[in-house]
């Protein structure tokens, strides 16, 4: 959970900052912009302290339980603390996308996946642009047996961001194993377009061909991908040393064997 939330902690530092009002006691919000600011610097702990009495100031305010909840994770990764932080979080803040999403990624984390494919489902209710959390629902509905719905919403991940190469690894072995093989190549070839001086996935791409029984294309992929990496190859057709015998003395039928 520590890297979902990490790469969000600068968008929430962003935030617009709602007024006194929205924070609900004067002061609150002086100390969640202090917080705001220690966040910026990398100091959690001090941030935490400053969030800690946003909270206590305006115990009904979203926003500081959220921050709560990611500067936990930076210093003493309380998952307790973390949790029930970031529970409160959507409690109050129902409009808050961040706030499902991360919920949505703990819970996942926690093994909890009913519980996350809905607060992962509401954070895009409210952002649809969040494709993070529509690959983590895609791979949720996929664990609890909903392939369909997994697809349709990779597919989606895969067309607000074409580089995204586990969406597309992950499409390409559904649709293998669903025997749509065209939909399963077109997605193993985007990746190699994608980098098109990497051996290692025109080599993935000939190991599907050679699995699915397309030879021709398996053989002109990999003449590829040997081109582009010559050591791969050389390492791959260098023949093994001989094998050493090794005879024994105490063998009565070897050679030379002690015979009584």
């Amino acid at each position: 959970m520590k890297a979902a939330l990490a790469r969000l902690v600068m968008t929430s530092l962003l935030l617009v900052l709602p007024g006194p009002g929205r924070a609900g006691a004067p002061g609150a919000l002086a100390w969640f912009k202090q917080g705001v600011e220690l966040s910026r610097q990398g100091d959690y702990q001090a941030a935490l302290l400053r969030y800690q009495r946003a909270r206590s100031l305006a115990p009904n305010w979203a926003l500081p339980y959220l921050e709560i909840a990611v500067a936990h994770l930076m210093t003493d990764n309380d998952r307790k603390l973390i949790g029930s932080a970031l529970k409160r979080a959507v409690e109050l803040g129902d409009d808050i996308p961040r706030a499902h999403y991360l919920y949505g990624v703990f819970l996942q984390e926690e093994g909890r996946r009913r519980p996350a494919i809905a607060e992962l489902t509401r954070a895009l209710q409210l952002r649809p642009s969040m494709v993070d959390a529509r690959y983590r629902l895609a791979l949720l509905y996929i664990e609890e047996g909903a392939q369909q719905r997994g697809l349709e919403q990779l597919e989606l991940v895969v067309g607000q961001r074409p580089s995204h190469v586990g969406a597309r690894r992950t499409l390409a072995v559904l649709y293998e194993q669903s025997g749509r093989l065209e939909q399963a190549e077109k997605h193993l070839a985007a990746i190699c377009k994608l980098y098109p001086n990497n051996a290692y996935h025109l080599s993935e791409l000939a190991r599907f061909y050679r699995r699915v029984g397309w030879q021709g294309k398996a053989r002109s992929t990999q003449r590829a991908a040997d081109k582009l990496d010559p050591a791969r190859k050389a390492r791959s057709l260098r023949p093994l040393p001989p094998s050493r015998r090794v005879r024994r003395r105490s063998d009565p039928m070897e050679p030379g064997g002690s015979q009584s």
